[in-house]
C-alpha cells in the first residue's frame, strides 16, 4: 500500500476535476489558499482523506492532485491515474514505479495514460 497518491493531469480545469471526485467522495470541506492551489477535505467509507489541488504543478499546463492518506479507493498511483482518464479524459501522468521504501526509482520515468493508450514515459 502506498502511503498516498498522486497523479498529473494535462490542460484539466480544477472544476471539472472537482466534479469528478464529488462522484466517489464526500466534500467535508474546501478552501482555496492561493489562485491556484484548492484544498479539500473528502469523505470516503468514513475516512477523512485531504486532498490538494495545485494547478501549474509540472509547467503551466499540468496540475496534481495528491490525496494525503494511505487509504483510498485505489492501491496505487496508476490505479488512480487510469479511473482519472476514464472520467475525465485529460491526459494523466503519475510515478512509473509508485512508492518505494528504498527510493531507488527512476524520477524522470513516469506512467502516462491519453487517447494513444498507456505506458511508461520519459518526463524531463
Amino acid at each position: 500500500m502506498q502511503p498516498d497518491i498522486e497523479i498529473y493531469l494535462l490542460s484539466c480545469p480544477t472544476e471539472r476535476i472537482i466534479s469528478w471526485l464529488e462522484q466517489d467522495f464526500s466534500v467535508l470541506d474546501m478552501r482555496k489558499p492561493s489562485d491556484i492551489a484548492t484544498k479539500l477535505h473528502l469523505d470516503w467509507n468514513g475516512r477523512d482523506i485531504p486532498v490538494t489541488i495545485l494547478e501549474q504543478a509540472a509547467g503551466k499546463r499540468f496540475t496534481s492532485i495528491w490525496f494525503d492518506a494511505e487509504q483510498t479507493p485505489w492501491d496505487s498511483d496508476r490505479e488512480c491515474a487510469k479511473r482519472a482518464f476514464e472520467a475525465l479524459q485529460c491526459e494523466v501522468r503519475c510515478n512509473y514505479q509508485g512508492w518505494q521504501e528504498d527510493g531507488q526509482e527512476d524520477p524522470d520515468l513516469w506512467w502516462r495514460i491519453n487517447t494513444d493508450g498507456e505506458g511508461p514515459y520519459i518526463w524531463r
